[in-house]
């Protein structure tokens, strides 16, 4: 099957952190090829005036603290064609001045034809075209079902778009065959939004196969826990709640127990203050950045993972961390909210409640071995469930069935 990708976000693994892009759908594609498909993606950049994207790192940083995005370096975003994974990439950007703006209607035809004669180009012929993210995708594939009249499809990544009045979603739906959703609650939510039938399919990501051979159940860590160790992998940013965390085991005071926040960002430093202000500093550990190999040690000898994110869309690394064996906290509504069932094979907070996240812990400090250990079995046998593998073909079914 020949498939066509549109995204707005596509990460180059070339440029390394100068591109900070998320790679949820490399993962898709990389899976697709191997699974014997033919595909192509078109990687429809938003790029800002070019000294925007060559501002100071540390002014970046605090932009994206504000904003609730990163800004990527130029070589990022400007246009470029390369291969990831045998997969031919064709970025063309899209000129910007507005964050969340929408392109006007002449900039959408122009991209069109280029993403067309690109097409002819490469004489590829789509049997399937699929998009990520909803502005520009939603116009552009509309746009592209009238010329190669193929199976359509678009997954949103959260509702901003379509709630905007000057967004004539429905008018792009008419050209557009499956709709789709990075998690349940959000699947809800864009149903009720565009008053559609028929829920939207939920399109999770996975855990990367070669990770879930590395995992193995281990239910024995939990025996005679001396210190609980807790852990957040994730950007360090205000809307992660991450000093929620922080607040709701600084109250706990009959257990031993250590805070591991792995991954860097702008809130960095006013976390750190805040341990200080409430007598835990010893007890939080701020590692940075740190390779794959160190993250995947740190959740293997991690009992607590959580993460309580205010409007988290999806979020790989619960999943990774219950593929380790860890108690996962999620968000209530949120990315996972659906995966994750409380009690049963993890827990759900309030998104940011920091009383109600301090209750679930002191919970689980006194549950008993054997109950842990069933939770902690449900949650790894969840993951298993969930690998890069499946979910890419569990996608590709959705939208061709």
């Amino acid at each position: 099957m020949r498939i066509l990708m549109l995204t707005s976000v596509y990460k180059d693994e070339f440029l390394g952190n100068k591109d900070t892009s998320t790679n949820i759908v490399n993962s898709f594609v990389k899976e697709w090829k191997k699974q014997g498909h033919e595909v192509l993606v078109i990687h429809n950049s938003h790029c800002y005036p070019r000294v925007i994207h060559e501002i100071p790192e540390k002014l970046k940083k605090s932009l994206a603290a504000r904003m609730g995005f990163a800004i990527s370096d130029y070589d990022a975003v400007k246009e470029k064609e390369y291969q990831d994974n045998g997969v031919k990439v064709f970025r063309l950007p899209i000129k910007k001045f507005i964050p969340h703006s929408q392109p006007s209607d002449n900039v959408i035809k122009r991209q069109v034809n280029k993403i067309v004669a690109t097409l002819k180009k490469e004489k590829f012929e789509p049997d399937v075209i699929t998009g990520h993210w909803a502005s520009p995708q939603m116009e552009i594939i509309s746009e592209l079902k009238t010329i190669y009249h193929c199976k359509t499809a678009v997954v949103l990544h959260g509702t901003g778009y379509i709630e905007s009045p000057k967004f004539n979603a429905e008018e792009y739906l008419k050209n557009i065959d499956s709709l789709g959703a990075r998690s349940l609650s959000q699947a809800k939510q864009i149903k009720e939004i565009l008053k559609l039938d028929k829920l939207p399919f939920v399109c999770n990501s996975g855990v990367p196969d070669e990770y879930l051979k590395n995992y193995r159940l281990n239910t024995e860590k939990y025996r005679n826990i001396k210190t609980w160790k807790i852990t957040y992998v994730g950007r360090l940013v205000s809307y992660k709640n991450i000093d929620s965390t922080i607040k709701a085991l600084s109250e706990i005071k009959d257990v031993k127990w250590e805070f591991n926040i792995v991954g860097d960002g702008a809130s960095r430093t006013e976390l750190e203050e805040l341990a200080q202000n409430l007598n835990c500093a010893d007890k939080v550990h701020f590692w940075g950045r740190v390779s794959r190999d160190k993250v995947m040690q740190i959740l293997e000898d991690t009992h607590i993972f959580v993460m309580i994110s205010t409007n988290e869309i999806f979020g790989l690394v619960y999943l990774e961390a219950m593929a380790a064996s860890c108690l996962t906290i999620a968000s209530k509504n949120g990315g996972v909210d659906g995966i994750i069932k409380c009690e049963k094979n993890g827990f759900l907070c309030e998104e940011g409640n920091d009383k109600e996240l301090h209750s679930i812990l002191n919970r689980i400090t006194k549950k008993e071995i054997d109950e842990i250990s069933n939770i902690v079995e449900m949650g790894y046998k969840t993951a298993r469930e969930y690998s890069d593998s499946e979910v890419a073909r569990v996608y590709i079914k959705n939208i061709t069935q």
